[in-house]
């Protein structure tokens, strides 16, 4: 692995594992004051639907946004909400034009596979020079190969990811997991 690249893949099979590492890395980043960006996936149940509920949190802000459409309990295929993940995208561009120290965006996901979704967020930072952490599921490897050529590294645990950060400057001292 090259600790010195950007842009930094967590590549993962299982999202509830990918989440976690998430949320534990954040929690303990936070802990040591490092200025975030991007956005951390929840997903909430509804006894009523098969699916769940997406939201996605600003990490800058907090904010939570609903990314999912209600298209009623037997609806089928895609239900992300356009124009509610247009409005994260524009407030993850307006919190880089403030500053971030680290930009997480939680998944490099279907959206983005097709070419939109937060490609742009994940280039602006680049461009400003701030590293950027992306959840890539494994399954869309290829498509994330093709979108960053070779200008990111993978990784697949905290450990990994503890070192990347420290490559950055980030995190120096923290020990991930606890």
């Amino acid at each position: 692995m090259d600790d010195s690249k950007p842009i930094c893949a967590l590549v993962y099979e299982d999202g509830a594992q990918a989440q976690s590492i998430l949320l534990t890395l954040i929690k303990n980043l936070r802990a040591v004051g490092v200025n975030l960006g991007g956005t951390l996936q929840h997903d909430r149940a509804r006894p009523d639907r098969r699916h769940c509920d997406m939201e996605l949190e600003d990490l800058a802000s907090g904010h939570i946004t609903r990314i999912s459409e209600d298209r009623g309990q037997a609806a089928s295929g895609c239900r992300l909400d356009r124009d509610a993940f247009a409005r994260v995208e524009a407030n993850i561009l307006a919190s880089l034009d403030k500053g971030c120290d680290l930009l997480i965006i939680n998944k490099f996901g279907k959206t983005e596979v097709e070419g939109e979704g937060l490609r742009n967020a994940i280039a602006t930072a680049l461009l400003a020079g701030y590293p950027v952490l992306v959840g890539v599921p494994s399954r869309n490897l290829t498509d994330w190969h093709r979108f960053v050529a070779e200008e990111a590294c993978e990784v697949h645990n905290l450990d990994q990811i503890e070192d990347w950060c420290r490559a950055h400057g980030l995190a120096l001292g923290l020990t991930l997991g606890s």
